[in-house]
């Protein structure tokens, strides 16, 4: 069943990429978006030991970020716009009797460059927000201050690759925590 609703999605996905980027080349000023980022890396920030020997940490940067906003060009022929997105990140462990997560607030304001052969590149700033680790009682849940950070991507059409360097803020006597990812990004876009 999974697997039948990840194929869903990714058709869907692929049909609304085609109508997202003739919007794009419209001459449209402005629009909605919606973007997933599958994102991979950053410090640990704690391990789960299951009964069968195995254990997977849970690192600062991993999870699934889910956001919307809008896309603003200045002028309708510019190759230039500006997006602004707020969203939630998540990671869980595979844990069947326990709800261990990493959760936070996402921001991000970028500006985007688009090429005339549907390539792109962006970069911008990036606010993590809420961050919270959930032990859910197996161990002492712990929550961060809020960080900024940078991101850059390079894409073709809705699909990029991209990165972004956060370190988040931790109690005095201890390191901060590299929460710094690289990762694919998903972007559904339509114009006004």
């Amino acid at each position: 069943m999974k697997k039948l609703a990840r194929a869903v999605m990714l058709a869907a996905m692929t049909v609304s990429a085609a109508t997202a980027a003739q919007a794009a080349d419209s001459g449209k000023r402005g629009g909605f978006l919606a973007q997933m980022d599958m994102d991979f890396g950053g410090d640990d920030v704690a391990t789960v030991f299951f009964e069968d020997g195995d254990d997977q940490d849970v690192k600062a940067g991993q999870g699934i970020d889910m956001g919307i906003g809008g896309w603003f060009r200045p002028v309708a022929s510019a190759p230039f716009e500006i997006q602004a997105l707020v969203g939630y990140k998540m990671v869980f462990t595979a844990a069947s009797n326990a709800d261990i997560m990493m959760t936070r607030t996402t921001l991000k304001l970028n500006g985007v460059y688009r090429f005339p052969n549907a390539w792109y590149v962006g970069a911008g700033y990036v606010q993590h927000m809420n961050t919270k680790l959930d032990g859910d009682g197996f161990f002492d849940d712990f929550e961060f201050d809020d960080a900024n950070g940078f991101s850059c991507e390079v894409g073709w059409k809705w699909v990029a690759l991209q990165y972004t360097s956060i370190k988040y803020p931790t109690l005095p006597g201890f390191e901060d925590v590299d929460g710094s990812n690289v990762g694919i990004r998903l972007t559904y876009r339509f114009g006004l």
